[in-house]
């Protein structure tokens, strides 16, 4: 049955992988990229200050790299498919320091982080998006017991 959800999740990232969204400076698919072959991206249509993909793995954490985002990019938005229980949200900028966006409880201001049907809704934007501007790694863990 596990495998069935996984399976399931997996094909609606690829389904939404079909759907593009655009920027007029770099297109979405240059800015963020997998870390661990786990990780699974797909792309969101978005307007074109914003970033919008969704993202699933079978073994609870995801690790994407994003590049240094254009200035005018405003907001990140990330659909956790099958995502059951968001223990911690971690960045990792290029220097290697690691700030936690959110604890399990909380997050820093202009993260958001809502529960819906298959997984959740992640936002990062206002202060949040100065720790993503230059690049680095997001790593979403999700409790799976």
């Amino acid at each position: 049955m596990r495998t069935l959800i996984v399976l399931f999740v997996l094909w609606l990232t690829v389904l939404a992988g079909l759907f593009g969204c655009s920027s007029s400076t770099s297109t979405p698919r240059t800015l963020v990229q997998s870390v661990v072959a786990d990780t699974h991206l797909g792309w969101r249509p978005a307007p074109e200050n914003q970033l919008a993909f969704s993202l699933a793995t079978a073994s609870g954490v995801a690790q994407i790299e994003l590049q240094p985002l254009p200035d005018q990019f405003t907001l990140v938005t990330l659909e956790l498919l099958g995502m059951r229980n968001v223990e911690g949200i971690q960045w990792q900028d290029e220097k290697g320091e690691s700030t936690m966006l959110y604890d399990g409880q909380a997050g820093l201001d202009g993260v958001s982080l809502q529960s819906r049907d298959h997984g959740f809704h992640l936002q990062l934007q206002l202060s949040s998006m100065d720790y993503l501007r230059n690049g680095g790694v997001l790593t979403v863990i999700d409790r799976r017991h």
